[in-house]
């Protein structure tokens, strides 16, 4: 019984299906492989090297300031530090110091500047690239760009930049702590003096009123120092309150660097360890991995898209795939390779319609007699099996060489053979064999010619053949007219085996009236060609028509037996 589904049932997965569909989808998986790795390559061709320049400086923490007056900070938390460095870094990236380089060398008037909204974060974001050496007080700083000379520069020009701004950071709170302690040792002396005042004198003596305005004026001073400090302390950009201070203060401390406490190599706590140099080679495309990438990438993705095809295609490739169709009511008489060489001193191309004549040792020319020898089988077990179809349900599926080959390999039975082309629209018999088509079975069926006038010998023994001949009536409508029936009655009593080349039961339904009418039939379906839901309509059709199904034939399918056969023949040649 013929089961109704068209798909194909999925077998459990093992290493053996993977491999089938590596083989059967191995051209998607080289091209998409080709294609991806071609893609990448140009790509990394195409791209514009870049290069990267690196400065490293050592940042030390603020308690090994050797001016700071309280010693307690040198007992700073590691997570204090942590989070001073992560600070500094921050530092380097602001307006105050990137954007300062950046302005210094134009950078705006670069191409990749020019269209960007905000350059200087683009600059920040895209070129600058910095990284703490981990449980080390380093920090690289790292300049990628086009321009390798360029890029050095900007590296070496960021690590001078932040290193002076945070010189005079440092130097500006120095200042102010010395002026705040001048300050506060200042308020405490007036307020001594208020203390001794107000024994002799009353709160309204103008001593006292004179004391205390100057007290009120030095705390309003030490406020605002001590406001001062806190912002300079907390922010990234010198707050715009300052800066007039800073520009006056900057004067100053330019003055007495030489011979102060400024001139020590502690006032900083930011040195450069290297300056960067001018890089040779390029970061960026790393050309070699890419391809590498591309290829790896591009095998995982064709392997990929090959299951993808392979599950979304539901046609029949394999004998496994052709019998779980065909279900147990049907027989699988079996598989028909590929031929791809014909038998030497011959044609490179022989015609496909004739491969057992023409190349009788080949694998093709095997199989078909191993099918015929099946065939034979079924005529063992029911004598009157004299004539048979081969069937296909579109077109396209190797239906007229099966039937051919088959033809052939009973005439060399010594069996008295006729091959019948039924396919009047495209029949092509007697292309294959070099025959006039100008009389055949159209012209009996019009009753314009007798048997005789259309049957034709061919050059092989004991092989006849009737071709489709020419007819203005279609097929479908002459497979209805009595004078088939006649055709068949005929050909039983002059000939041995009769095969029938049939046009496609799903395209000429009628074709079904034909086989009805044969002791049997045979199903063609082609590896990679035929759908599930094709077979299966085809199925029900003869089902339907109540012919005898002998079996079915899976044609163009790679089957390990073909291996086996070449194996066995080339030790056999040698």
């Amino acid at each position: 019984m013929v089961n109704p589904s068209y798909e194909i049932e999925k077998s459990g997965s093992n290493w053996t299906d993977y491999w089938d569909i590596f083989k059967r989808r191995r051209w998607v998986i080289f091209s998409f492989c080709l294609v991806t790795t071609t893609v990448v390559a140009i790509a990394s061709f195409m791209m514009q090297p870049v290069y990267r320049a690196t400065t490293s400086i050592v940042v030390e923490g603020e308690e090994y300031n050797v001016l700071a007056t309280d010693s307690s900070n040198k007992g700073a938390s590691f997570d204090i530090f942590e989070n001073y460095l992560q600070t500094q870094m921050e530092i380097i990236l602001s307006r105050s110091v990137a954007g300062r380089v950046f302005e210094q060398y134009k950078l705006g008037e670069l191409e990749g500047y020019k269209t960007s909204k905000d350059p200087i974060k683009k600059f920040t974001k895209k070129n600058i690239f910095l990284e703490r050496l981990k449980g080390t007080r380093f920090i690289r700083i790292s300049v990628d760009i086009s321009d390798p000379e360029l890029a050095a520069k900007l590296a070496n020009s960021l690590a001078d930049t932040y290193a002076q701004d945070n010189l005079m950071r440092r130097a500006l709170t120095f200042i102010r702590n010395q002026r705040m302690a001048s300050f506060n040792a200042e308020y405490l002396r007036l307020q001594d003096k208020l203390a001794s005042l107000s024994t002799i004198y009353g709160p309204l003596h103008p001593d006292m009123i004179n004391l205390k305005q100057e007290i009120q004026k030095l705390a309003t001073q030490i406020e605002a120092e001590r406001s001062g400090l806190k912002e300079l302390a907390s922010s990234v950009d010198i707050p715009e309150n300052v800066l007039k201070e800073h520009e006056a203060l900057k004067m100053t401390l330019q003055k007495i660097q030489e011979n102060s406490v400024f001139s020590s190599s502690r006032m900083n706590n930011i040195f450069i360890a290297d300056k960067a140099i001018v890089p040779k080679d390029r970061i960026r495309p790393k050309r070699i991995l890419n391809i590498l990438v591309g290829f790896f990438g591009g095998l995982i993705g064709g392997i990929f898209l090959a299951f993808v095809i392979n599950y979304l295609d539901d046609s029949i490739k394999t004998e496994e795939d052709m019998k779980k169709q065909l279900g147990s009511g049907v027989i699988f008489l079996g598989a028909l390779p590929v031929e791809k060489a014909a038998k030497k001193g011959q044609s490179s191309n022989p015609k496909v319609d004739q491969l057992v004549n023409l190349n009788m040792e080949s694998p093709s020319a095997e199989a078909y007699r191993l099918i015929r020898t099946r065939i034979l089988w079924s005529v063992s077990k029911d004598h009157g099996l004299k004539d048979i179809a081969v069937l296909s349900s579109v077109p396209g599926e190797g239906k007229t060489t099966v039937a051919s080959n088959l033809a052939i390999a009973l005439s060399q039975l010594k069996l008295n053979t006729l091959l019948v082309d039924t396919d009047i629209r495209r029949g092509r018999l007697h292309e294959s064999h070099g025959l006039s088509n100008e009389k055949g079975l159209g012209h009996y069926l019009m009753d314009t010619a007798p048997f005789k006038d259309i049957l034709v010998k061919t050059e092989i023994p004991n092989l006849s053949i009737v071709t489709c001949g020419k007819s203005v009536i279609d097929s479908s409508q002459l497979f209805t007219l009595p004078k088939m029936s006649d055709f068949i009655r005929e050909a039983r009593e002059r000939f041995d085996m009769i095969v029938y080349d049939t046009p496609p039961v799903t395209i000429i339904s009628d074709a079904g009236i034909l086989t009805s009418q044969l002791h049997g039939a045979i199903m063609v379906s082609r590896s990679g060609v035929t759908r599930a839901r094709e077979l299966q309509k085809a199925l029900s059709i003869i089902k339907e028509s109540e012919t005898k199904l002998i079996g079915a034939v899976l044609n163009a399918a790679e089957s390990t037996e073909v291996t086996h056969y070449n194996k066995y023949y080339q030790k056999i040649n040698r």
